[in-house]
């Protein structure tokens, strides 16, 4: 889930286990129907780094969205949330101490940004954390459906751990990954044998879709992996595209001020990939970009592209669910 939020607040909901440009919280629950986990991600160095922003989006099924204040920062926040695409996600008001904030303006801003389906809320931790919960019961099915697709592992980070061996950390977009199974890396097309996995620092014979898994990797070369990557298994062809240049669609972003234009530098964000494109035609609504480096989209699952120009206000312009490879 991302968490769009005060360090503080998080706290309250998870404990932390990582810090970077994104941090994780996490809460585990175990009942009698089970074991629940909520993973949420908050961008650490947001507004000053787009990318841990689109980073969050792209991991996320649900945003929790706290407003301390009616200024730019909201703004370019519900352009980024309203693009995304997310369909759920839940705002609170907390402004701070000695400050307010007009909850009609608030309504009228969310609702021009196109998430007027959201709720506005003013909870605390206990009971967010509760609504988060629910969610994620109501989440079951749907993720148990995206077991069905590829593999498809999106990594955040890697590294050499003595006596392990490299590892990669990343989130399970679908399908599901067993021990010693053998996998393909993307785009270097680098392999490797799943050695271990882990998910909540626990050591677990599967990882699956909606998980976040250590994977230590046999005979696999740290110069294949990069942020971004992609891990699929390597017996499957139909998992992944690796586009060059691409045809799309694009939909223009509430608030947004940018109009796409040849030679234009665009950044589009799918899957914790960041990739640098430049615009060769634009005819009405249809872009065709030309990649700096390959651009990885999933088969399955629709993804959506979030579309970002860092010198424009918002950054985040628009959005894609409509394209085609093109080379």
């Amino acid at each position: 889930m991302a968490f769009l939020g005060s360090d503080d607040l998080a706290k309250e909901i998870g404990k932390s286990s990582d810090s970077r440009d994104v941090e994780s919280y996490v809460y585990k629950e175990t009942n009698d129907s089970g074991v629940k986990i909520l993973s949420l991600v908050r961008p650490v160095t947001y507004p000053e780094r787009l990318k841990p922003l689109t980073s969050a989006l792209t991991l996320g099924d649900f945003v929790v969205l706290e407003v301390n204040a009616i200024d730019a920062r909201l703004g370019e926040l519900l352009v980024a949330c309203s693009s995304s695409g997310i369909s759920e996600g839940v705002i609170i008001p907390r402004p701070q101490p000695d400050q307010w904030i007009d909850e009609t303006q608030l309504e009228q801003l969310v609702k021009q940004a196109g998430l007027g389906h959201w709720t506005i809320q003013k909870l605390d931790a206990l009971s967010l954390r509760e609504l988060m919960l629910d969610y994620l019961s109501k989440k079951e099915s749907e993720l148990n459906e995206r077991l069905n697709d590829p593999l498809v592992i999106a990594v955040d980070q890697f590294f050499n751990v003595k006596g392990v061996g490299l590892v990669a950390i990343g989130g399970v977009r679908t399908g599901s990954v067993n021990k010693h199974d053998n996998l393909e890396i993307l785009p270097s097309k680098g392999t490797g044998i799943a050695r271990s996995l882990q998910v909540m620092d626990d050591d677990v014979e599967q990882a699956k879709a909606g998980d976040k898994v250590g994977l230590a990797l046999r005979n696999a070369d740290e110069n294949s992996l990069s942020q971004g990557s992609l891990i699929v298994h390597s017996d499957v062809e139909d998992s992944v595209d690796i586009h060059n240049k691409t045809e799309l669609n694009f939909i223009s972003a509430a608030f947004a001020r940018y109009s796409p234009s040849v030679g234009g530098v665009v950044h589009v964000a799918i899957d914790l990939q960041f990739v640098v494109g430049r615009i060769e035609v634009v005819e009405d609504k249809k872009l065709i970009i030309n990649w700096e480096s390959p651009l990885m989209i999933r088969k399955h699952g629709s993804p959506r592209l979030l579309i970002c120009q860092l010198d424009a206000k918002p950054r985040i312009i628009g959005h894609s669910n409509n394209y085609k490879k093109l080379d």
